[in-house]
């Protein structure tokens, strides 16, 4: 399907109602995610190529999605909780460890293949 029109946001609308669906068989106990990734996989380049997948729209769907699962993350997170607060300070000190660490491979990496791509591989780590 070229272009993004109205027929495909109606096939991405009806694709993202598949896993809920999938997920009210309890017996089945599918994940509403594993139902959406299936139902992705049909539709997408693997199966009959009705969505364009690099099609830029699709690039501002995915960060919106992404920002939309960070902020109810967040909004999950105990921060007024006693023992969260108690545990902040060794939690810092841990992710400043990991992050050097992480920083130390990237950078040891990049140089043993010669690819240039240190602060890639930091993250990954």
């Amino acid at each position: 399907m070229s272009g993004f029109g109205f027929p495909t946001l109606a096939i991405i609308v009806v694709v993202g109602l598949i896993g809920p669906l999938l997920a009210l068989n309890t017996r089945l106990r599918i994940p509403v995610v594993i139902g959406e990734l299936l139902a992705g996989i049909v539709i997408g380049r693997t199966g009959f190529g009705w969505i364009d997948a690099f099609d830029p729209t699709f690039k501002m769907f995915a960060d919106v999605g992404f920002a939309l699962v960070m902020f109810v993350a967040g909004t999950h997170v105990p921060v007024r909780d006693k023992t969260m607060r108690a545990s902040l300070p060794k939690a810092v000190l841990r992710a400043v460890v990991v992050g050097a660490v992480a920083a130390a491979l990237g950078v040891l990496l990049a140089n043993v293949f010669h690819t240039g791509h240190a602060p890639l591989y930091a993250v990954l780590i």
